[in-house]
């Protein structure tokens, strides 16, 4: 099968290796000195039949979709993301977009402007709709939310405390901040810089923006593009609420929150 290795989410260039119809190249020579040997046919030919059935097997292995292209990442990944949005839209598009659809069928221009549609339609889609996780590069589930941690979730209407340095502090609830959907518990900020912590298994930047009930309380600030600056932006299980300006290049900031 060619695989389809591309260079980056927006340089569309296919990387063609493992050719799906080269099948063994020795075969074809192998065949030819055996029509011009005839003392050793019978031999030969045995070994080419051999030959045959061991290159039919790893064909099979690596092309049994029969396709020339392997499914992008991109495009896995746009399925899962319609699928999020409107469900079963992800499944109505598989024999197009999926493993072994007709996007990977046919002609590399063909195979390239599905890959196209894939990035576009992402990119699109996290815009529109940027709370949705499986539209983002990199996100993971509650059941993977580190213990122990800063903003995590509100539970019950309480918040427990997270460890840091070895030492327990206090967060608090904090609901629908700024009009926002969802919730999450906010440490306190700290020191004369207002600092505030960051949670492991996020890119997101905790900052000091909220007060409530006469105590400032720190944030986890994300952007909505997960793309921005990569990784996972908010912390497992929760999402990134658009919320105020964009930055100097235009890219939508938003806030942390469990829905």
């Amino acid at each position: 099968m060619r695989k389809f290795p591309l260079i980056s989410a927006s340089i569309f260039a296919l990387a063609l290796v493992a050719g799906c119809d080269g099948g063994d190249g020795g075969d074809t020579t192998t065949t030819t000195d055996t029509a011009s040997d005839a003392d050793a046919d019978t031999d030969t030919d045995a070994d080419a039949d051999t030959d045959a059935d061991a290159d039919t097997s790893d064909t099979m292995d690596t092309t049994t979709d029969g396709c020339q292209f392997e499914q992008p990442a991109e495009c896995a990944q746009f399925l899962g993301c319609i699928d999020a949005i409107v469900p079963g839209q992800g499944e109505a598009l598989d024999s197009q977009f999926g493993v072994g659809g007709s996007c990977w069928c046919g002609t590399e221009p063909e195979a390239q402007e599905c890959f196209k549609i894939c990035v576009q339609e992402v990119a699109k889609a996290v815009v529109n709709q940027p709370t949705v996780q499986a539209c983002h590069s990199s996100f993971c589930g509650l059941d993977e939310l580190a213990a122990d941690e800063p903003y995590s979730p509100v539970v019950g209407g309480a918040c427990p405390t997270f460890k840091l340095n070895g030492n327990d502090f206090e967060q608090t609830a904090v609901v629908n901040p700024f009009g926002l959907s969802g919730s999450f518990c906010a440490p306190e900020c700290s020191g004369i810089a207002n600092a505030c912590p960051e949670h492991p298994q996020t890119s997101a930047t905790g900052s000091c923006g909220i007060s409530q009930g006469g105590t400032s309380l720190c944030i986890s600030r994300c952007y909505v593009d997960s793309t921005v600056i990569g990784g996972t932006q908010c912390q497992c299980g929760a999402t990134c609420q658009p919320d105020g300006s964009s930055d100097g290049e235009g890219n939508l900031r938003g806030l942390c929150t469990f829905e």
